[in-house]
């Protein structure tokens, strides 16, 4: 039996056969803005067995959606008896139903995500309407559409599984295609780490963790003269790379002229201050009384 059936929302209840009993609150919350995103409608049907009470129907598939509507039906958003598309099973394959979809799932691979992602973005949605969408957060949306940079003979090395996610994250780095595969074809298999990947597509271009652009204040500084900087989302530890080397050099340059001269007044300030005190002390040493005495100096009582 496969049928389907449509159920009140306040007839499904959770099935004690299921073999998942724990659901973090932040997925339920990111699932119900996905359903909420779509309209309020399940992109996959849950599948019920009836329940011990007439009319009443347990979730034998689609505990998390359902604990998703129920938040929904809390938060005012859909009636607490909102119609449910449903699949109804026999009881008896109940938990093999459930141990199937919970086990035998697989996560969408990476580069079918960038795909997806990058279909809706060229439709004119925005970073946080295609997270809504998937149920997921805008930095996973953004680290995958960065690999639009990526050469497709990577990507597809990358489902061949000729090589790794983090790999091909290096990548990212440079939108140079044919670089990207000169790179990955002359670095020896032994030294294809991601840091080497990076090191290689980007030795033309100066780091923010570079001492002169700490000196000159930082990519702030750099970007506020007109400088490019080319992001890595994937580097945690790099803030991005500053891609004009000449506008660096012409920043530390007059950082450095402007700290000479500044260098120079104090030097000669340092100069007149002292002569001054010995003209005072020489000239004007103060008497008990609090007056100057004027040594030196001819005049008559």
């Amino acid at each position: 039996m496969n049928n389907i059936i449509t159920v009140a929302l306040s007839k499904l209840d959770a099935d004690p056969r299921n073999v998942r009993k724990t659901y973090g609150a932040e997925g339920i919350e990111s699932l119900a803005t996905n359903i909420r995103a779509d309209g309020y409608r399940l992109l996959q049907n849950i599948v019920v067995r009836k329940g011990d009470k007439k009319g009443r129907y347990f979730v034998v598939a689609g505990g998390r959606r359902l604990a998703a509507l129920n938040l929904l039906a809390e938060a005012g958003e859909i009636a607490k008896d909102y119609p449910v598309e449903c699949k109804e099973r026999e009881g008896e394959i109940a938990t093999e139903i459930s141990l199937a979809e919970n086990v035998m799932r697989e996560e969408m691979h990476p580069v079918d995500q960038y795909e997806a992602f990058d279909a809706l973005a060229k439709q004119g949605k925005d970073i946080a309407d295609i997270a809504a969408r998937f149920g997921t957060t805008e930095i996973i949306v953004r680290k995958r559409l960065a690999l639009a940079r990526v050469s497709p003979i990577l990507l597809q090395q990358f489902r061949d599984e000729d090589m790794s996610f983090a790999q091909l994250s290096a990548f990212t780095v440079s939108d140079d295609h044919e670089r990207q595969v000169t790179v990955w074809h002359s670095l020896p298999s032994w030294n294809r780490e991601p840091h080497s990947i990076r090191r290689a597509l980007t030795e033309e271009m100066i780091p923010a963790t570079d001492k002169r652009v700490q000196f000159i204040g930082g990519l702030v500084t750099y970007e506020e003269a007109g400088g490019s900087v080319k992001r890595d989302l994937f580097d945690d530890r790099n803030a991005g790379y500053a891609m004009d080397a000449a506008l660096v050099e012409k920043l530390v340059a007059e950082k450095l002229e402007a700290l000479g001269h500044r260098s120079r007044r104090r030097l000669e300030m340092g100069r007149v201050l002292p002569d001054r005190a010995r003209r005072l002390s020489c000239d004007e040493a103060p008497l008990s009384g609090g007056y100057p005495s004027f040594r030196g100096r001819s005049g008559g009582a």
